[in-house]
């Protein structure tokens, strides 16, 4: 299947304004979203097919108007003639934060809790793009989780990327649509661009943020009465009333009781991490606060054999939970031995660095045979670890009171392919800081870390 020059490889998402799809550029082939004008029935009724075409090609326009860090990149625009409709090329990304902290389609289940360091990496980032919108003069009215994508190149909780501008406002533009048109999406929109979406200023994007910061910590969406929200340690145990005054002012119903400006919010945040490190410090350093019992019997080993297994059955066979997280996490005793890394609970050995760069599932089985061919460590029977394998490198630092526990691989190389499919196009992954498992297309790039057993079967519990 084509659209215009573009071989669509699948589908990403679809919403009123139209579809996403996954499709590989023409003499190139390198993999971009495609975002295509295909509006719901009701809404080309209400809007008028001119009129949602003018709001699609702005949207091009705002992303291809503005290059930052923390804005996805416009490749390529077409404004669609005979049977063709517009469409635009942009950026692809495999990481996206409703995914990471899995948001569910009922947005009111609660979701995963991301750890403090991760959340403020977040939102910061997000603010930092908004910051450069705002300054252009352009509120983006649509900040929610899936609307931030994860650069995978990055590592660690990845490099934000705003996407989707279909809603956004020009300063001094007026965009009226009819008569109670809802602009944004439930939850994440301040209660001023709800009663009148041409009333949303950049507090507005900001009260978004909020939110999304406040999720990312605690799991839970916040009350909308701030008279009613509980105080932020009943959620989470580890923050103070310090995050109560964050947020009072990030969520305040008042747009003038807000930051004044994303660089207001960055800076209120800066405090906090500052806070976080001095308490960090002052407990990770008590004696003890280390120490955890085994959770396994003195002769578990995890599975070695890779399984093919689709999402249905996945949380039953891998052991999850109905957040893909272990449903007990592993206590391993790592020690590091040069290049390699053993763990004297499994009988397994770790490569030390992983692979450099983020690669696809494909090209992790190349990684996976130059290792042996090098014979790291003089070893030849390196391979793609199973799930099982891999959870066990998991600390559940996200979870309230286990900030302590620190990883001894690298936590920027925390999205790691296993050898487990989920379908001949797709392969299951783990985020090994973050503590949960998901899948991907197999084209997707993260790391690769090889594992292989002692070479002495006596070392190996069996």
């Amino acid at each position: 299947m084509k659209i215009g020059r573009y071989e669509i490889k699948g589908l990403l998402g679809r919403g009123g304004m139209g579809a996403v799809y996954k499709a590989a550029m023409p003499v190139t082939g390198r993999i971009v979203a495609l975002k295509v004008l295909k509006p719901a029935d009701i809404l080309e009724d209400l809007v008028g097919m001119d009129r949602l075409t003018t709001m699609f090609l702005k949207e091009a326009r705002t992303m291809a108007s503005i290059s930052h860090a923390n804005i996805a990149s416009i490749l390529d625009v077409h404004e669609g003639q005979d049977t063709t409709a517009p469409h635009f090329a942009m950026e692809y990304f495999c990481g996206n934060l409703g995914v990471i902290m899995g948001e569910h389609y009922e947005v009111e289940k609660p979701s995963r809790r991301l750890g403090v360091e991760a959340s403020l990496h977040i939102a910061n980032q997000m603010l930092s793009g908004l910051d450069r919108l705002h300054f252009e003069g352009i509120i983006h009215r649509d900040v929610k989780p899936f609307n931030v994508m994860l650069a995978e190149e990055e590592g660690g909780t990845g490099h934000v990327k705003l996407i989707d501008f279909g809603l956004s406002k020009l300063r001094g533009e007026t965009t009226r649509g009819p008569k109670g048109m809802v602009v944004g999406s439930p939850y994440y929109t301040a209660p001023e661009q709800e009663a009148d979406p041409e009333a949303a200023d950049t507090r507005s994007d900001i009260f978004s943020v909020g939110v999304t910061l406040y999720r990312m910590l605690t799991g839970e969406l916040p009350t909308e009465d701030p008279i009613h929200r509980r105080p932020i340690n009943e959620l989470h145990p580890d923050l103070g009333a310090d995050w109560d005054a964050l947020f009072a002012r990030a969520l305040a119903p008042n747009p003038a009781d807000r930051f004044s400006d994303a660089l207001d919010m960055i800076d209120a945040l800066g405090t906090l991490k500052s806070l976080w490190i001095e308490q960090t410090a002052s407990v990770c350093s008590a004696p003890g606060i280390l120490d955890a019992p085994p959770i396994h019997s003195s002769d578990w080993n995890p599975r070695t054999k890779p399984l093919k297994v689709s999402a249905k059955s996945a949380c039953a066979t891998f052991g999850l939970d109905e957040l893909w997280r272990p449903t007990r996490y592993a206590k391993g005793t790592f020690s590091r031995k040069g290049p390699t890394i053993h763990d004297a609970s499994t009988g397994l050995v770790w490569e030390t660095e992983a692979s450099r760069y983020p690669l696809s599932w494909d090209r992790a089985h190349g990684y996976i045979d130059r290792l042996n061919r090098k014979a790291l460590d003089n070893r030849t029977n390196w391979r793609l670890p199973t799930l099982d394998e891999l959870m066990t490198l998991f600390t559940g630092r996200t979870e309230p009171g286990d900030f302590c526990q620190q990883s001894i691989f690298d936590p920027r190389k925390a999205r790691l392919w296993s050898g487990d499919m989920k379908a001949f196009t797709a392969a299951w992954y783990v985020d090994a800081e973050l503590g949960f498992v998901w899948w991907q297309d197999r084209t997707c790039r993260f790391f690769v870390r090889g594992v292989c057993e002692e070479k002495s079967e006596s070392s190996r519990r069996v």
